[in-house]
């Protein structure tokens, strides 16, 4: 099945999901309990769509927390400050980039393969972020409700492989990472 049939079906099952809600507290539960999130010096996060688990309660008050925002067709992290609707519909704040040696990213999708290929919404913007920036990021982590492990799908080239992906049943990790 070609990304573009995958993602209608993955956006089919996160819309016939009961208990999103809850799903969300356990992920967050499972990445609070992470030695990788204590040991972090920075969170890359992101602003949570409707179809997306809500992190937003458990990263709201941490300091260390950086939400991204695109400027030029290139992904940046910068502080929540000055939330404002982008002109591409989703949440983000200031754009004023904030420097980070070393972070922890969660990475939000639509589906994941077995392989911890990640299935977003075809923009390339983390896929770009991650190869870009793959030295300073300890762990690219996916955020993923219990529906959202797919069939395999062909990966392309620039396609990021995740270190790992939460979800309310598990932490699975990337044996390769």
């Amino acid at each position: 099945m070609d990304k573009t049939k995958l993602r209608k079906t993955a956006k089919k099952r996160i819309l016939e999901l009961e208990g999103k809600e809850n799903e969300s507290r356990i992920i967050m539960e499972n990445l609070k309990a992470l030695k990788e999130y204590a040991e972090a010096e920075t969170i890359l996060a992101f602003f949570p769509l409707p179809d997306e688990p809500d992190i937003l309660p458990l990263l709201k008050d941490d300091p260390r927390v950086l939400f991204p925002y695109i400027e030029d067709g290139t992904m940046h992290f910068g502080l929540p400050r000055g939330i404002h609707r982008s002109i591409c519909g989703t949440m983000e704040g200031e754009h004023i980039e904030k420097e980070f040696t070393s972070a922890l990213m969660l990475v939000p999708l639509l589906g994941y393969s077995s392989m911890l290929q990640r299935l977003g919404r075809g923009g390339g913007f983390y896929d770009r972020y991650i190869a870009e920036n793959r030295k300073r990021i300890t762990a690219a982590i996916g955020i993923a409700f219990s529906v959202s492990l797919m069939e395999e799908f062909q990966a392309e080239s620039h396609d990021a492989v995740l270190d790992m992906v939460i979800t309310p049943d598990s932490v699975v990790r990337n044996p390769v990472s």
